[in-house]
């Protein structure tokens, strides 16, 4: 495997990608509905069941690396969000394909209650064949009402107490190497209380040498009254946790007007700040694998294979290094961007210059499948 350190050399020779990334003029961040937390693609694409990558030959792996002063991390992580769902057939097959590339994934199995309590479905074989292949997993935890379940979850020390025993309960019985925090909704007078219960459950989850990791909202400057990212201390966490996900992505989404799911400028600002805030060693760069499509009759999120079906079918040419092209059908115009093989490796490139942890993409299975060609 390709670290990530020694990709962008190796990637720059396969593409012909001029990319100017401009500190300035940075697009206003998108501000998604209140009542819709889980924008990304995953309401409409969750359940999704698209092809993988052409199986690559089977190779030995090496035991990871550990960093030192980490719970035993590797270094140059490529994670992949796994949201297909536990009792899906096929599992290892499908994860399989990406071995060549991919060192970890982040399994979209859970959720958790405002008493503490998790619940969720676990493909076991897949999990101890991760293990087998030396692939770290989070298990990702979620709440997707928001504000109604983890105020009340965090304001509760019976609660609080509950999470983390039932979280750390999930993790070791099933053999994870730590839990992921997708806690998104957080209301921002929960501030001060979240960054509280995350330093808690780091201090419990390395007594049993398990990892605690966050999926938090992307931003450009610290604003504790945002309704969507006031909640998230970066500094405070950026020291509690063990990894952070920086979810660089829906800078335009199905409830904005049209442009880039995550252009340059706004990740490379997005970026500076992050690591201007926490350790680069433990910040991880979240990257996108979809689109949308906009249109004064609605808007939806697309998966690169649809976003391609699309400009097949209306005779337009998908434009490799922005990701966009137009149609018209029944008299309406129709905007498309999506993530392909180019504005993927604007994310790599700054990752790898930067030197964080890695990259992590939302999610396996909706990408530009020639993205891999750059890590396999």
């Amino acid at each position: 495997m390709l670290g990530l350190k020694s990709l962008l050399s190796w990637a720059a020779g396969l593409l012909a990608v001029s990319l100017v990334l401009v500190l300035t003029a940075v697009a206003p961040e998108a501000r998604a509905a209140a009542s819709k937390f889980l924008t990304f693609d995953r309401a409409l694409l969750a359940d999704s069941h698209l092809p993988a990558p052409a199986p690559a030959a089977p190779r030995q792996l090496p035991a990871p690396a550990v960093v030192v002063g980490s719970q035993g991390l590797p270094p140059g992580l490529v994670l992949g969000y796994l949201a297909n769902s536990p009792t899906a057939p096929g599992a290892i097959r499908f994860v399989k394909a990406y071995l060549p590339a991919l060192n970890g994934l982040i399994t979209f199995w859970y959720t958790i209650n405002s008493a503490g309590q998790v619940s969720g479905g676990t493909n076991t074989a897949l999990l101890h064949w991760a293990g087998q292949h030396h692939l770290v997993t989070f298990a990702l935890v979620r709440a997707n009402a928001g504000a109604s379940v983890f105020t009340p979850l965090l304001a509760n020390a019976t609660a609080r107490a509950a999470a983390i025993r039932n979280l750390l309960a999930l993790v070791t019985t099933n053999g994870y190497t730590g839990v992921n925090l997708d806690w998104e909704g957080i209301a921002p007078q929960d501030r001060a209380l979240f960054t509280a219960f995350v330093q808690q459950l780091t201090r419990t989850f390395h007594t049993h040498h398990k990892d605690v990791t966050l999926s938090i909202p992307a931003e450009t400057q610290s604003d504790p009254a945002s309704w969507w990212t006031g909640a998230y201390n970066y500094p405070a966490l950026g020291r509690a946790a063990d990894l952070l996900i920086i979810m660089a992505y829906d800078q335009h989404n199905e409830n904005s007007g049209a442009g880039p799911v995550a252009s340059p400028a706004w990740v490379q600002a997005v970026l500076k700040y992050a690591v201007s805030t926490m350790p680069l060693r433990k910040v991880v760069l979240g990257v996108p694998g979809y689109g949308y499509v906009w249109s004064s009759i609605g808007n939806q999120a697309l998966t690169w294979s649809q976003a391609e079906a699309l400009a097949h079918q209306y005779g337009q040419q998908m434009a490799a290094a922005s990701g966009h092209f137009s149609y018209t059908a029944a008299g309406v115009t129709h905007t498309v961007y999506f993530e392909n093989q180019a504005t993927f490796l604007s994310k790599v490139t700054m990752a790898t210059g930067l030197q964080l942890a890695g990259i992590a993409l939302w999610r396996l299975g909706i990408e530009d499948p020639h993205i891999w060609n750059l890590l396999n």
